[in-house]
């Protein structure tokens, strides 16, 4: 697959309702932290399963990045949310069923969501993107950590000094 978004360039916002209920919009992530957007095809699915719990092992890495984790799939808030529960993930999953944050990204395919991964700064610039040509693959945290320490060498944060306090988004 070509790249559907240009690297550098501002990253389409959203909002999407997450599996805690609240609404989640990308562009309130900025000023405050970066993040690492992944689509994955559905919950309870093997491969996705392991995705999600090997991002919640890892949790503690993003944290310290200063790297909120979005996780995005066309199942539904209640399923979402039956899912986190089972496998204690500390981040949200949105729903997106009707495809158009997907399609926005280029993470729908012919069958339903791709597998893919957007890295997106603090000032909401999209700085790198995957996506997976089978959704049988996916990548490892170690090449995801890699991306991140190479490109976002130091924790992005809102305020360098003390002037203004942190406020987490939800799920932190």
């Amino acid at each position: 697959m070509s790249d559907v978004l240009t690297i550098a360039e501002e990253a389409p916002d959203f909002t999407l309702a997450s599996d805690s209920g609240e609404q989640i919009t990308l562009s309130s992530y900025r000023g405050r932290q970066s993040v690492l957007l992944f689509f994955y095809p559905a919950d309870f699915t093997p491969v996705c399963t392991g995705e999600v719990c090997a991002f919640r092992d890892d949790y503690e890495y993003f944290r310290a990045h200063n790297v909120a984790l979005l996780g995005i799939s066309g199942d539904s808030v209640e399923r979402h949310q039956r899912f986190s529960r089972e496998c204690k993930l500390q981040f949200p999953l949105l729903s997106d069923q009707s495809y158009s944050v997907a399609r926005a990204y280029g993470a729908k395919g012919l069958l339903g969501m791709r597998r893919a991964y957007y890295l997106i700064d603090a000032r909401g610039i999209l700085r790198w993107q995957h996506c997976e040509c089978l959704p049988v693959f996916r990548l490892c945290n170690s090449r995801l950590k890699d991306v991140i320490q190479r490109l976002l060498p130091e924790p992005q944060i809102a305020c360098p000094t003390n002037e203004t306090p942190y406020i987490p988004p939800p799920h932190l």
